[in-house]
């Protein structure tokens, strides 16, 4: 099983491959200015920070993810970007999300769906 922080580190180092189909994906979307979004199990926060420049400065997405380790990098990377008003991160399970009814106006979920349950 590899360490969190080796898998950490593969995740910062592969997502730059990634980046142009998800920023494809999320143009496609035309997510509303100003909405509210969640980035369902959001790793390390990379496509929240993505999401958050679709939504405008007005706009705001709330990441979740189970990972300790994972939520640890979470806020320096939106301090990197300069988006920490607009993204925020909050530790919990996407089978079970602790927030209310209509929080969102949309979620996004990539690349967690394929992990199994612990």
């Amino acid at each position: 099983m590899i360490d969190a922080d080796t898998y950490i580190h593969k995740l910062a180092i592969t997502s730059p491959l990634m980046e142009p189909v998800v920023q494809a994906a999320i143009q496609a979307l035309r997510l509303p200015l100003g909405s509210r979004g969640l980035d369902a199990g959001c790793g390390i926060g990379l496509q929240a920070v993505l999401l958050a420049e679709a939504v405008g400065p007005a706009g705001h997405v709330t990441g979740l993810d189970l990972s300790p380790e994972f939520l640890r990098c979470t806020e320096a990377t939106v301090r990197e970007r300069g988006l920490s008003e607009q993204v925020s991160f909050r530790a919990g399970d996407v089978r079970q999300l602790p927030f209310d009814d209509n929080a969102f106006d949309w979620a996004w979920s990539s690349n967690c769906v394929g992990y199994a349950p612990l």
